[in-house]
């Protein structure tokens, strides 16, 4: 009389059941869920900060994946908070100019506040704008797979480099405004620079048509925040 296995309910073979008999391998699986790490995030600010300056190019490539989205927008925000400061402080400066030149124009008493929330607005409004068209025009435009943390993470590391050269116009402002807008008008161009490598490293979009992607992107910010912006907040 057949045996059956009181587990599976199959037959029996010499008084063991073959598939109860037999171990499975257990697979152990750990779930970890990687928060937001400050140490690393610092660790990754500072080399990229070293590599704008050391090597761009192999710095930007690195920097504009996705996985580096919350460091750009970090760099963003510093960028936007020392560009409020410079705009006051060289707003500041011309209005005190003016004052001593006319005796007309009290000097210093410029609303620190307002001005650097308004400097914060303004570039905030820039780099949000730029982002999102970079996407736009790649992704939707040139039918490119981007991701658009991707674009943010490439503006982002792009501001780095921003950050440090308004920083130093922000010297110059109390040395020479010459020597100033010398400093930042080459740092526009190699920001500019910057993002176009930017942009074929991280994009499949045709070299040919990278150029109306990043001339699109800064024309549309551009012209927002230079003509749009005022008028709403006017």
């Amino acid at each position: 009389m057949a045996k059956f296995c009181t587990k599976c309910g199959k037959e029996l073979v010499d008084g063991k059941c073959l598939d109860c008999g037999k171990e499975s391998p257990k697979k152990e699986v750990v779930e970890t869920k990687k928060g937001f790490d400050f140490n690393e995030c610092v660790n990754n600010y500072i080399e990229a900060l070293k590599g704008m300056f050391t090597k761009p190019i192999d710095t930007v490539k690195k920097f504009s994946k996705a996985k580096y989205f919350t460091l750009g927008m970090i760099a963003l925000i510093i960028s936007c908070i020392v560009t409020g400061i410079f705009i006051y402080c060289l707003l500041n400066e011309i209005t005190g100019s003016l004052g001593v030149l006319s005796l007309a124009i009290p000097t210093g008493d410029l609303p620190f506040m307002r001005v650097f929330l308004y400097g914060v607005l303004f570039s905030v409004v820039q780099y949000a704008v730029l982002g999102f068209m970079i996407y736009l025009l790649a992704a939707k435009l040139f039918k490119d797979n981007i991701d658009i943390k991707s674009c943010f993470a490439l503006v982002g590391v792009c501001s780095i480099f921003t950050t440090v050269t308004t920083l130093v116009g922000l010297i110059c402002i109390y040395l020479s405004m010459t020597v100033m807008l010398i400093v930042l008008v080459l740092a526009s161009l190699l920001n500019l620079l910057y993002l176009y490598h930017g942009l074929v490293e991280v994009t499949k979009v045709d070299k040919n048509r990278i150029a109306y992607v990043l001339v699109g992107a800064q024309a549309v910010a551009s012209f927002i925040v230079l003509y749009v912006l005022p008028k709403l907040l006017s």
